[in-house]
């Protein structure tokens, strides 16, 4: 399957928050490549199939990516509940000065973090 690469890097910015839940003591070294690859795309390389192939190497960046990147969210055995449901947008925040992390509010009240990059709050997306 052929992904769009904004698509890509968005999927890149997104799964750095949850680098250390999935990949454990990995995660530092895994985010700065990331980082860099990103700060790449910023300068206008196309690094897409460097990210890609990179969260492709490890088991569950795989399947997060794979997810993230899915036409229809994977069901991980669960079945839909009947009647018209509508998706519950979560807040997206982003990094002022690179714009290569990506953080999504999913519960109300949860603390903005800091772009582990810059050291800075993360602002709004538009």
């Amino acid at each position: 399957m052929v992904f769009e690469p904004e698509d890509i890097l968005e999927g890149t910015r997104s799964i750095r928050p949850f680098l250390p839940e999935l990949l454990g003591d990995d995660a530092v070294q895994v985010d700065y490549q990331l980082s860099e690859l990103l700060a790449q795309a910023k300068a206008g390389q196309q690094v897409h199939e460097q990210t890609l192939e990179m969260l492709k190497s490890y088991p569950n960046t795989r399947n997060w990516i794979a997810e993230f990147l899915s036409e229809k969210p994977i069901s991980k055995g669960f079945e839909e509940l009947p009647g018209k449901g509508q998706p519950i947008s979560a807040s997206k925040y982003r990094c002022p000065e690179g714009d290569d992390y990506t953080w999504y509010r999913r519960v109300v009240g949860a603390t903005i973090p800091k772009c582990p990059t810059h050291k800075v709050p993360l602002i709004p997306a538009d």
